[in-house]
C-alpha cells in the first residue's frame, strides 16, 4: 500500500473540517482540520486533486472521482463514505458537499465551486470505549431497537456500513453531549416527518457542524 501523508497526530483535529473546490481554477482550499485529517500540518502541502486522489484507498478512488465529477456537472448535494490513506493508517470519512453558482441562472448545470465538509469517523470506530458503549446498548432491548433503526437511516442516507453508522451516532452523541439513544430518537423522528432524503439528513447534520466549526473556508 502506498504511503501518503506525514506523521502529524490527526487525532488533534476536531474530526470535521470544511473545504472549497474552485472548479475553473482546479484549486482546493482546506481548513486546518482537513489538513490534519489527511495527516498534514496546516499549509504543509498544496491540496491538489492529484494529491487528494493519492490519499484515496485504491478500491474507493474511482467511486470518489465519479461522485465529484457528477457534482461538478449538476451541483446536486452529494455524500460519500470512503477510506483515506495516511502513512500506514486507514481513516474512514464521510464527505458531504454541494455545488455553488455565481450566476443563479445556471443552477442545475456545471458549477463554479464545490463546498462541503469532511467527517472523520475513525476515532469513534477505534475508541477504547467502543466495547463498553456496545455493551450498554445491548443491555436494553428497547434502546437497541431504536439505535438499529437510526443506524439503518444513516446507512441509507450516507451509504455507511453498520459500524460507521454507529460511529456517527456516537460522534453526534459526544459532540452534543446527549445519549446515543436520544440522538437515535431524534433521527427517527426526522425520518417519520419525511426528511429521510439526503438533503433532509444533511440539514440535520449541518445544524451540528455549524455549531462546531467556528469558521468556514473563505
Amino acid at each position: 500500500m502506498q504511503q501518503v501523508g506525514s506523521l502529524v497526530d490527526v487525532d488533534q483535529a476536531r474530526e470535521t473540517g470544511r473545504f472549497v473546490f474552485h472548479v475553473a481554477a482546479s484549486k482546493w482550499e482546506w481548513d486546518d482540520d482537513v489538513y490534519a485529517i489527511h495527516g498534514y500540518r496546516p499549509g504543509e502541502v498544496e491540496p491538489t486533486t492529484e494529491l487528494i486522489m493519492r490519499h484515496k484507498h485504491e478500491h474507493d478512488r474511482e467511486r470518489v472521482e465519479e461522485t465529484l465529477a457528477q457534482a461538478r456537472a449538476d451541483g446536486a448535494p452529494f455524500n460519500i463514505y470512503y477510506r483515506i490513506l495516511v502513512g500506514d493508517s486507514v481513516r474512514r470519512v464521510v464527505l458531504v458537499g454541494e455545488g455553488e453558482y455565481d450566476d443563479e441562472a445556471r443552477i442545475g448545470g456545471p458549477v463554479d465551486r464545490l463546498v462541503g465538509y469532511y467527517l472523520d469517523l475513525t476515532p469513534e470506530m477505534e475508541a477504547e470505549s467502543s466495547a463498553a458503549a456496545n455493551a450498554a446498548v445491548a443491555a436494553s432491548a428497547k434502546a437497541r431497537d431504536t439505535i438499529e433503526q437510526a443506524k439503518g437511516i444513516l446507512m441509507l442516507g450516507y451509504g455507511l456500513d453498520p459500524d460507521a453508522a454507529f460511529a456517527m451516532l456516537k460522534w453526534w452523541s459526544r459532540n452534543r453531549n446527549v445519549k446515543v439513544r436520544e440522538v437515535a430518537d431524534r433521527l427517527i423522528q426526522v425520518a417519520r416527518d419525511g426528511h429521510v432524503s439526503h438533503p433532509g439528513l444533511r440539514r440535520l447534520l449541518d445544524s451540528l457542524l455549524d455549531d462546531l466549526t467556528a469558521h468556514r473556508v473563505p
